[in-house]
């Protein structure tokens, strides 16, 4: 089992690299006033014409670069961009159109993790890069490395309540059936952030958004969590089924939460 080797690329993404190339900047001067890469003030030709550009990683010469759509329908894919090669070489563009897509560095370099979204299909995809062929594979069952509640702040919920390493901790509070539910409504969320000492999230199951809701509370000091899942049956909503209640602080924290969310 290939497991990562270091953290996500969580607060690198940025508008301005240095290469031996010269500087990679993204400008708003493309179609439309699209952002635009350029490399030593030559426009570099990426695979697709999209709202927004990041660099989302660097490895020397080697460029990840997001194109973000800025819509719903496919909100996120990547391309590899190599500013050392003459011809400069830009790859074709990849990933699965997940919002929930991040950037990693593990020993094979760059990589970029999805939410796995095929029917059928569960866990995560990896994509990294070997020579200029952009390989794909199954990453089901790995951790993140993150022992800290503080370190999954940016990062997404469906990580955390997958990661191996956070298996036990989520069973002894919320138990198999609990730690299911939270697995299913997370296909689709918000990046875990504070909310005072909670750090929180907000999801949905992929494609049942109407149907499939909840969120979930850590506290900062790691020892307790509220979560809420909300399913409709036909026509009708099902009452929120909350979990994790260790204590009262934390109905209290989460109680404060909901009320701001249906003022």
């Amino acid at each position: 089992m290939f497991m990562l080797s270091a953290l996500p690329f969580g607060a690198f993404a940025t508008d301005r690299a240095e290469t031996s190339a010269g500087v990679a900047e993204i400008l708003p001067l493309g179609p439309l006033e699209t952002d635009a890469l350029w490399i030593a003030d030559e426009p570099v030709a990426l695979p697709l014409v999209v709202d927004h550009l990041d660099i989302a990683a660097q490895d020397g010469n080697l460029l990840l670069i997001l194109l973000a759509s800025g819509g719903t329908a496919c909100p996120k894919m990547w391309a590899y961009v190599d500013a050392g090669a003459d011809p400069i070489w830009v790859s074709e563009p990849f990933g699965r159109c997940h919002d929930d897509a991040q950037a990693l560095r593990t020993e094979r370099g760059i990589e970029v993790i999805s939410p796995a979204i095929a029917p059928g299909q569960s866990g995560h995809l990896l994509y990294w890069l070997e020579g200029r062929d952009i390989h794909e594979a199954q990453a089901s069952s790995m951790s993140l490395g993150l022992p800290q509640v503080a370190q999954w702040e940016g990062m997404s919920p469906k990580l955390l309540v997958n990661d191996p390493a956070w298996e036990a901790w989520f069973l002894k509070r919320v138990g198999p059936v609990g730690l299911l539910a939270l697995r299913d409504v997370f296909e689709q969320a918000s990046l875990l952030s504070w909310e005072g000492d909670w750090l929180v999230a907000e999801g949905c199951k992929a494609g049942e958004c109407s149907a499939r809701l909840g969120v979930l509370m850590l506290h900062k000091e790691g020892d307790r969590l509220a979560a809420a899942v909300q399913r409709r049956d036909g026509a009708e909503m099902q009452p929120v089924l909350l979990i994790g209640r260790e204590n009262a602080d934390v109905l209290q924290a989460f109680i404060r939460w909901w009320d701001a969310q249906t003022d």
